[in-house]
């Protein structure tokens, strides 16, 4: 009992040194179209499959990042699709949910991009919300995420 008391108690609390780590992106930043890494990851093998989107209301949104040809086909997701930039930044192209059947879903938005974007707003990627669990929750998510960048087409 006692080891288990030293070790919570307040001579071992960490100490009250200031943060050292920068703060993350602002909101108004990111709601100029660029999606934030995750901190967690940052170093990581890792930190280039995932990145976080900000919505209006300041929520966060989680997302797994892939090549439009190799996105998995998840039912009932959210799905962004992203323009890279060159110099990597991110902007918001499309939000959509890819609702039950998300294989004509991801096959339109391919193709599209491809075809008739792929050329002018450099490389494209899927990022897939998959916490949305309710229709419900992903709505809000779109709605808020389209909030925040209100220049992205609805599909």
């Amino acid at each position: 009992m006692i080891a288990l008391l030293d070790a919570v108690s307040p001579s071992s609390a960490p100490s009250s040194e200031a943060w050292t780590e920068s703060a993350p992106p602002t909101a108004a930043f990111l709601a100029e179209g660029d999606a934030e890494p995750l901190a967690a990851l940052v170093g990581d093998t890792l930190s280039p499959r995932f990145c976080a989107w900000r919505g209006a209301s300041g929520r966060r949104y989680i997302v797994s990042v892939y090549e439009p040809d190799a996105c998995p086909a998840y039912c009932d997701a959210v799905l962004i699709a992203v323009a890279v930039s060159p110099d990597g930044r991110r902007q918001a192209l499309t939000l959509t949910d890819t609702g039950v059947f998300p294989e004509p879903v991801l096959a339109r938005l391919a193709r599209s991009f491809a075809q008739s974007r792929g050329g002018s707003c450099g490389r494209v990627e899927f990022h897939l919300h998959l916490l949305a669990a309710s229709p419900a929750e992903r709505r809000e998510a779109l709605d808020d995420l389209r909030a925040a960048a209100p220049y992205a087409a609805r599909s």
